[in-house]
Formats: structure tokens, C-alpha cells, sequence
């Protein structure tokens, strides 16, 4: 018992990495615990109908486990050129966070390898949603995090490109967003 609240504990600082996007409200950035209860209920509304043969059990374990390595990397924007160097960060993190003592540490580790692989129809799935949630909130905020980091057209459609492949009607669902929000100098134009 003792080091299964160790290590709940140890979990719980995922309540103190905060993101780059904003609640709906803009009177914050929203903490990356928050963004994965949220996502989690993405995969339950919007998981079967993005990929109809999904194991819904599998894709909620690998989205409530998916950010804890921003535990030991912290969040870093999709549109950061340091995103690359630090899934080094995410993975060392991770590996030092698997202990004997907690079985489920395992399978915590296994669901992050298997994430960031992008080889199976959960992975894909959890990965949409996750590049979709904030999309919709960076448009229902007037693109906040978008305009304090001078995000363009362009590189919104570059990193949403999982959504073109893997849910083709939801990047079309997106398409005239992105558009009202080039509009509305939400997105620089390039």
C-alpha cells in the first residue's frame, strides 16, 4: 500500500505542469491533468466514430497515462523546435518511473512506448483528439495561445496532419475554422 500512494503522489504533480492553451475562460492555461480528464472524454464522445473497431477500455488507459512524462520533461508546444529534443526528456522520465513495486508502472510504460509509436488504431485515435481538443479550444479563445506564439495557418495545417490521415472528415470539419481564423487574425496568414 505504502508504495502505491508513493506513487500516486508522484502522479499527482501532473496537476502542476501547465500547457500552453487556455481554459475556455482565458483566465488561465490549463494543467496537463485537466487536458488528459478532457481528452479522456474526447475518446468516450468521438472515439468510435473516428475509429469504428476501437477498444475504448485501451485508448482511456493510454490517454489518462500519455502526458505523465511532462511530470519529468514539462509541456512543450507542438509548434516548439524543442519539441523533438525533449521526447528524450519524456522517455528517461518514464523509464525511472517504473518500479517493481507498482505493477501498473509497466503497463503505464508499455501505453507511452505504444503512443508514441503510432502503430495501432488506439494510439492513432487518442493522438486526434489530442491534437484536436486544443484546436477547438484555441478557436473558441480567439486563437490565445495561437497569437502569443505567432502561430500561422500553415503550421496549424502541418500539425494536424494525423487528423488528415487518421479522421479525414473531422480535418474537414476543421478546414473552414482555420480559414475564420486567419479571418479574424487569429492565425498569421502564410
Amino acid at each position: 500500500m505504502d508504495s502505491d500512494v508513493k506513487f500516486l503522489l508522484e502522479l499527482e504533480k501532473l496537476k502542476s505542469v501547465y500547457r500552453k492553451s487556455y481554459i475556455i475562460d482565458k483566465t488561465r492555461q490549463e494543467n496537463s491533468a485537466e487536458h488528459s480528464w478532457h481528452l479522456a472524454m474526447a475518446v468516450l464522445i468521438m472515439g468510435e466514430r473516428i475509429q469504428p473497431e476501437l477498444d475504448i477500455n485501451h485508448a482511456l488507459k493510454m490517454t489518462l497515462v500519455h502526458d505523465i512524462c511532462e511530470i519529468g520533461a514539462s509541456d512543450v508546444s507542438v509548434y516548439s523546435d524543442a519539441r523533438d529534443s525533449i521526447t528524450q526528456q519524456e522517455r528517461a522520465y518514464i523509464n525511472d518511473l517504473v518500479t517493481n513495486e507498482v505493477p501498473f508502472s509497466i503497463e503505464i510504460k508499455e501505453l507511452w512506448e505504444e503512443y508514441e509509436a503510432q502503430e495501432t488504431v488506439e494510439s492513432r485515435c487518442v493522438k486526434v483528439l489530442d491534437r484536436f481538443l486544443p484546436f477547438i479550444i484555441n478557436f473558441h479563445t480567439h486563437g490565445k495561445t495561437w497569437r502569443g506564439q505567432n502561430i500561422s495557418n500553415t503550421q496549424v495545417i502541418a500539425i494536424n496532419q494525423i487528423i488528415t490521415h487518421a479522421a479525414p472528415e473531422t480535418y474537414d470539419w476543421m478546414q473552414p475554422y482555420i480559414d475564420e481564423a486567419v479571418e479574424n487574425g487569429w492565425l498569421l496568414n502564410s
